[in-house]
């Protein structure tokens, strides 16, 4: 069963002012179909619209770039958020998947903003990594820990990383986790939180 959520519903459950959710969805997504600020029809959002508002939300509040970085952000991991599963049931591609005895426990992404021209628009580069496994054991008196994870550069045809400007690092997993308690829906919609606890 598809379900929709009204701004009130999103802003409350995600605890964001209501003008800056409002604000955000208008600076990540299209115009709504039904109508406009005067139309007096109330948007609904879809579990993946209010997804990508939340996150363009956190790319702006919380990692501190710009709108029109975040909307290129977003424009540019959307096919490897979809692939990774965090959209409501969409399927993991194969190329993430590391078989039924090894799942991803958790998705990274790093986001590093290259040097560019003046006047031209930012080039990003990302780097997804998921978490196969973590563990931590003793070494001369010190915690040593011990992480297994594959990691892939996107785009894919990016071989090396460009000289960076700066970079920035996105909990994705953590982030879906967050957003899909706080608003209180079916975890196994979203094979990306397959892996966590």
């Amino acid at each position: 069963m598809l379900r929709f959520f009204s701004n009130r519903e999103l802003s409350a459950g995600l605890s964001i002012p209501l003008a800056r959710w409002k604000r955000w969805s208008r600076e990540f997504l299209p115009p709504d179909p039904l109508g406009g600020l005067q139309s007096g029809v109330t948007r609904q959002f879809s579990v993946d619209e209010a997804l990508i508002v939340f996150l363009g939300g956190h790319l702006v509040a919380e990692l501190k770039t710009s709108v029109p970085d975040a909307r290129q952000i977003l424009q540019d991991l959307k096919p490897c958020l979809r692939d990774i599963g965090l959209f409501a049931n969409s399927r993991i591609h194969e190329r993430f998947c590391t078989g039924s005895t090894d799942p991803i426990a958790s998705y990274t992404i790093f986001i590093c903003r290259g040097s560019t021209e003046p006047g031209l628009a930012a080039r990003f580069t990302y780097t997804l990594r998921g978490q196969i496994s973590r563990s931590s054991q003793d070494y001369g008196g010190r915690t040593v820990y011990i992480e297994r994870y594959i990691e892939e550069r996107l785009p894919l045809s990016a071989q090396s990383l460009p000289k960076q400007l700066s970079s920035r690092t996105l909990y994705i997993s953590a982030m879906a986790d967050f957003f899909v308690n706080a608003l209180g829906l079916d975890k196994g919609h979203f094979p990306i939180l397959s892996g966590l606890g």
